[in-house]
């Protein structure tokens, strides 16, 4: 099977990296770097952007004994949001861009997380899209725009002991991609929810979303390499899981191992005193886990910031996101 065919796969994960968050990126401290983005205003009484950066998508396949690369398929953007009160707010826009990947293939998703004090506001939205292997995908492109685009919003709130959320459905007439986040994200904030309401009591502990318990999980590695860790060496991570909820759902994160490095070549470029980490979901209502990898600054400017993501839901298919400034994103 051709790459090409393959990268309508890469696109049908792209909504599960825009929910679980992409799970590829943490979410911490940095510093301002170019503008600052105005997504999501409307929908979350949004928090300033104090810092933002810019990630290009690289997708491997490996058929047989191989593996297949195709780079700037896609992208991300991560935002880091605060104030000087304490609160704080964690952005992801990740996704393919139909410009640059293979038969046009349109599918991203977006994630925001923010917390003030004990209450928390999340939204994810994302195209829909339910394929479950390439055949499905390919049929899928045929019927793209059929009736319509459909895109489906989460929206939740919690406080320090309880977590509801509801889903928003919109339609709209144009193939909407992640450069029309902005808008959508209008469409949605003006919409009536659509889909079932779930709360639930939150056990002491528990974070409003994933980007919130990965901020927390990057940050004790970083204060451990920071404080006494040796280049080349690693440290046990607590075995305890931070949990975390997403409608309705508990999750489990776990940072299986980290590592930190003097020096890491990625991509081409060199960067000094860095983490590795290992992670793990674990849904914990059908016992379902996800793994990924993260490497990520542990001192100066890149504090926290991750410049390189590793994500391999199968062991024919993994997706890479390279910290790049001057991606087309």
């Amino acid at each position: 099977m051709s790459f090409k065919h393959h990268a309508l796969q890469i696109a049908c994960l792209v909504s599960v990296l825009g929910s679980r968050v992409g799970a590829d990126s943490y979410v911490g401290p940095g510093r301002t770097h170019g503008s600052a983005s105005t997504t999501a205003v409307s929908v979350t009484s949004t928090l300033p952007v104090v810092a933002e950066h810019k990630y290009r998508m690289l997708a491997k396949v490996r058929p047989l004994l191989f593996w297949i690369s195709k780079d700037d398929v896609g992208g991300a953007r991560i935002s880091w949001r605060g104030d000087d009160h304490g609160g704080f707010g964690l952005d992801l826009l990740i996704g393919s861009d139909p410009l640059r990947a293979p038969r046009k293939i349109n599918r991203w998703g977006y994630i925001a997380e923010q917390v003030r004090g004990s209450d928390a506001r999340v939204i994810g939205v994302m195209k829909q899209s339910n394929e479950q292997s390439v055949k499905e995908a390919e049929s899928q492109l045929d019927k793209d725009g059929q009736g319509g685009f459909v895109y489906r919003a989460i929206q939740g709130t919690a406080s320090a002991y309880q977590a509801s959320a509801g889903v928003t459905t919109v339609r709209v007439e144009r193939d909407l991609t992640f450069r029309d986040i902005d808008p959508l994200l209008t469409l949605v904030s003006a919409a009536a929810p659509s889909g079932e309401q779930r709360s639930v009591a939150l056990p002491s502990g528990t974070r409003p979303g994933f980007l919130v318990a990965l901020r927390d999980l990057v940050k004790q590695s970083i204060d451990v390499h920071g404080g006494y860790g040796q280049p080349g060496g690693t440290f046990k991570p607590s075995r305890t899981p931070t949990q975390y909820v997403y409608y309705g759902v508990f999750y489990e994160l776990t940072m299986k191992s980290s590592e930190l490095l003097k020096t890491a070549t990625i991509d081409g470029k060199t960067y000094a005193n860095v983490a590795r980490s290992d992670f793990e979901i674990r849904n914990r209502s059908n016992g379902e886990t996800t793994r990924f990898q993260l490497t990520y600054g542990t001192s100066g400017p890149l504090a926290g910031i991750p410049v390189h993501a590793v994500y391999q839901p199968r062991w024919w298919f993994e997706v890479q996101l390279f910290l790049d400034e001057r991606t087309a994103f």
